[in-house]
């Protein structure tokens, strides 16, 4: 009988540990002990074994279990699978951040990137040359799900009172901001909330959600602001600023990017509403993951 043929129809892999065994110590009260079994349960799983290859595969000579031609023959076999198996599932694996090639996938939106991209590329290219980052942006529950499938390595952005909470999942705050309006230069004096919701407004809609935490708090209280133009990211803001009198919510921080770009003015968000928190959400198993993690959290 073939053992390949055995395995897809339920072969107990634990046999090939016994096999293993036995061929190594010989004896089969030695070799029951060093895999944590009784004797008469290794002699149990030894006779289903040989029902299974049909051959004998050890026999008593000498006072010895010695191993049949059919046991050298598929001896090789067996300890290259279970080193395979021991190698893949319980050995950690080595990683070195300066030679190592591997793409890291991080799940966030345009902003986090604005706010995280330069700084951590600047730094892996010093202790890192050849790591690779792909930046991909969905959902934020589907980033968070497919950080628990291990299809993403890190999920970077704004906390929500909704998004998935799930054990598996590590949250590091990274920091906190607060919103403003701006709006192209010498538009307005100030800003109030009269002034604010009658404006035309630029939203960038986050995560691919279109209610985000303004327009929620303008609902509770029962107020709604007028949407000009809705956006997937931020990059062609600036431009859209210097030829139009829209104005855009954001956080502070992309304050700082938007001066370089063009001439704006920054006033105070005539709304109460928390502050904007970035999180880092991990669910860290491999070795260059915590790595990764490690150097993002320096960043903070």
């Amino acid at each position: 009988m073939n053992i390949m043929h055995s395995t897809q129809h339920g072969f107990d892999l634990n046999l090939l540990t016994v096999f293993k065994a036995l061929y190594h110590h010989k004896n089969v009260n030695k070799a029951s002990e060093s895999i944590f079994i009784s004797p008469s349960a290794f002699s149990h799983a030894l006779n289903r074994l040989r029902e299974v290859v049909d051959d004998p595969l050890f026999i008593r000579m000498k006072g010895e279990m010695l191993p049949t031609k059919r046991a050298e023959e598929i001896a090789p076999f067996i300890f290259e699978s279970l080193e395979l198996v021991s190698n893949q599932l319980f050995q950690p694996k080595k990683f070195d951040a300066r030679s190592s090639d591997k793409e890291f996938i991080i799940a966030t939106t345009d902003y986090t990137a604005f706010c995280v991209l330069p700084e951590l590329m600047k730094n892996l290219e010093k202790i890192a040359p050849n790591i690779r980052i792909k930046v991909i942006t969905e959902s934020k529950n589907e980033s968070l799900q497919n950080l628990i499938l291990g299809k993403v390595d890190a999920v970077i952005g704004y906390s929500e009172h909704d998004e998935i909470n799930n054990s598996s999942i590590d949250v590091y705050e990274c920091c906190s901001d607060h919103y403003v309006v701006i709006a192209s230069k010498g538009i307005y004096n100030s800003i109030n909330l009269k002034e604010y919701i009658e404006a035309n407004h630029i939203k960038v809609s986050a995560w691919k959600k279109h209610h985000g935490i303004i327009d929620q708090a303008l609902k509770e209280i029962h107020l709604e602001r007028k949407i000009t133009l809705e956006l997937p990211n931020m990059m062609i803001v600036p431009y859209i600023l210097g030829t139009t009198n829209l104005m855009i919510t954001l956080p502070n921080k992309a304050v700082e990017i938007f001066k370089k770009l063009h001439k704006i003015d920054v006033f105070p968000l005539p709304l109460d509403i928390p502050d904007y928190k970035i999180n880092l959400y991990t669910s860290t198993k491999e070795i260059s993951q915590v790595w990764l993690i490690n150097e993002i959290k320096k960043l903070f």
